[in-house]
């Protein structure tokens, strides 16, 4: 069976597009992170507790430094909150800007996972572009065609 190789220009806009996408989420993975790194933590009370299936989900009330007055609901990933209940107080870190929306525990160190799967793709797709952009190489001579 003859299978069709993909045109030399379709992998060049493929390569091209996913180059710059990586690039792009690269750039607000680490812009996120950045944000992140400048908020601050606060001490939170939790106002309900919401259990589905292996997932704890949690919606706090804190302040912020700066004074407002937040709430947010959190997915819980640290064991030690899993068996928080209803008035219990629990750490957690909000960005600097829109930190009502952007909360997390204060020990979750899961956000780190995003600007790796961008590191990634940002690596295969500059290889990807790279060989579909480069010449292509000539063929090898043949040197010793019609020898035994």
């Amino acid at each position: 069976m003859h299978r069709r190789r993909p045109s030399r220009n379709f992998l060049r806009v493929f390569s091209t597009f996913g180059l710059v996408f990586a690039i792009a989420l690269t750039a607000l993975a680490t812009s996120s992170i950045a944000d992140e790194r400048r908020g601050s933590e606060a001490v939170a009370e939790v106002l309900d507790v919401e259990r589905l299936g292996a997932r704890t989900f949690l919606t706090v009330q804190f302040t912020t430094n700066r004074g407002e007055a937040c709430e947010s609901r959190l997915r819980v990933t640290v064991d030690a909150n899993r068996a928080v209940s209803t008035g219990e107080h629990i750490g957690v870190h909000h960005a600097k800007n829109n930190p009502c929306l952007r909360v997390r525990e204060a020990s979750d160190q899961s956000r780190w996972f995003i600007i790796l799967v961008a590191v990634a793709l940002l690596v295969t797709f500059g290889i990807l572009t790279y060989v579909a952009w480069r010449r292509p190489r000539p063929p090898l001579p043949l040197r010793y065609a019609g020898m035994p």
